[in-house]
């Protein structure tokens, strides 16, 4: 019965859709929770650039204030604002003692920003710098998980291949097994064979149903990768290993998106430099300012007037404080640096640890066939001297778990030769390639 169930929910994963790599991919670019959440950060940073770039607009305030006071300073002030003074408030007595006066200021100011010793300038360039580094490390997300993809989807492929085998390992035992039966009742076998061939036919049943499990969670983990659900689907066979153009990839290693990100921000380090040695330099504003006072009420125009003017400030700072901080970041860009060449040479490291993961496979791919092509013959030889009475079936079993073994090794040599590819493309920042 058990069986019978793995056999028919098999079955029915044969009826869903068959998902290709490329539409893999294509869904996890757009449903990949980490992709979505890159896009994000870049989002943010083109709205903290677009900040930055409206900093040179002016700026405008509105403000309202109400003051009640009988300090003859601020009392005379009030009155005269309100342009309501007479002769009579000149008076010493009036003056020294005055009455609470209420006054309703309302004030409009624009400020305009001319010249800042170029730091608006400098802080736009680091917007634009930190812009591009993140929506680097935006593009290098999307890689890494392509990658992730691409590597899911072979384990998926794997595990759909290996219940193929399963398969025809439990089709091999059972006429082995059949064989053992045969001679047995014509008398030229012992029971001992009929028992080995059915523990043999038990142990392939239960591989199979570890492969059929096996590849439900693989297409349950690629699933949750591409990020959205997927219902009933099927995966593609795996193909032969693609080949690699090592000196393409080599030359290709030192534009990787995150080696680029990293050079952007050592060019926003080099600009926050000039940024805070701006504070050092002449800072200048035009103004602009209209006025309401009012002893009644808010927006009152008991009086009114403008202002306009120029303000210039420079400031000195004596202890380099200013100096100081300016050369941390140059500090932190030389830090930054030696980094970035740590960085290119572990990208060509990374090159040649997965090429060469990806040279092992294909060894290991070709033993498997030369051990399928002579475990086949040795099998055929064998089963010919049992059947004439000159083998034992134990010596039959062992040749043909030689045989299946292979057959299980080609298919994980292969699963390691394409995952080995992907990892040759993804430390050179070309998993873009797989899509094309």
């Amino acid at each position: 019965m058990r069986s019978l169930a793995l056999l028919l929910i098999f079955s029915g994963l044969l009826l869903g859709k068959e998902l290709t790599l490329q539409e893999a991919i294509e869904l996890a670019t757009k449903n990949n929770h980490l992709i979505k959440a890159a896009k994000r950060d870049v989002k943010a940073q083109e709205l903290e650039l677009r900040a930055i770039k409206g900093a040179i607009y002016p700026r405008i305030k509105i403000e309202e204030n109400y003051t009640r006071t009988d300090i003859p300073a601020f009392a005379f002030m009030s009155k005269l604002n309100q342009e309501r003074m007479s002769i009579q408030d000149f008076d010493p007595s009036r003056l020294n003692n005055p009455k609470d006066i209420n006054n309703f200021e309302t004030k409009a100011t624009v400020e305009i920003p001319i010249w800042l010793g170029g730091k608006l300038q400098s802080a736009r360039r680091i917007g634009e710098y930190e812009y591009k580094a993140v929506s680097l490390d935006a593009s290098r997300k999307e890689e890494e998980v392509i990658r992730d993809i691409y590597k899911a989807y072979v384990d998926a492929s794997f595990a759909k291949e290996a219940i193929k085998v399963s398969e025809q390992v439990l089709k091999d035992a059972k006429e082995k097994l059949r064989l053992a039966e045969q001679m047995h009742k014509v008398g030229t076998a012992l029971l001992a064979d009929v028992l080995r061939g059915q523990v043999y036919v038990s142990k392939a049943q239960e591989n199979l149903e570890k492969s059929i499990r096996g590849y439900e969670v693989a297409k349950k983990a690629l699933e949750v990768l591409i990020g959205t659900p997927l219902g009933a689907f099927e995966v593609q066979p795996l193909e032969v290993c693609p080949s690699i153009n090592i000196d393409y990839v080599k030359e290709k290693a030192y534009q990787r998106s995150d080696i680029k990100a990293l050079e952007e921000r050592i060019k926003a380090l080099r600009e926050a430099y000039r940024l805070i040695l701006s504070d050092n330099l002449p800072q200048v504003y035009a103004f602009g300012q209209y006025v309401l006072n009012s002893k009644g009420a808010p927006l009152g125009s008991d009086g009114k007037g403008y202002m306009v003017g120029l303000s210039v400030s420079w400031t000195f700072d004596t202890g380099l404080s200013t100096l100081r901080k300016a050369e941390a970041n140059l500090e932190r860009k030389a830090g930054l640096e030696e980094r970035l060449k740590l960085l290119k040479d572990l990208a060509l490291l990374e090159v040649e640890r997965a090429y060469a993961e990806y040279k092992n496979s294909l060894e290991m791919l070709k033993s498997a066939e030369d051990r399928i092509r002579a475990s086949q013959e040795a099998l055929r030889i064998m089963e010919l001297r049992y059947k004439n009475g000159l083998a034992r079936m134990v010596d039959v079993l062992d040749v043909q778990t030689e045989l299946d073994k292979a057959r299980l090794e080609k298919i994980e040599a292969l699963r390691l030769c394409k995952k080995a590819y992907i990892d040759v493309l993804f430390s050179a920042g070309l998993t873009q390639e797989v899509i094309k």
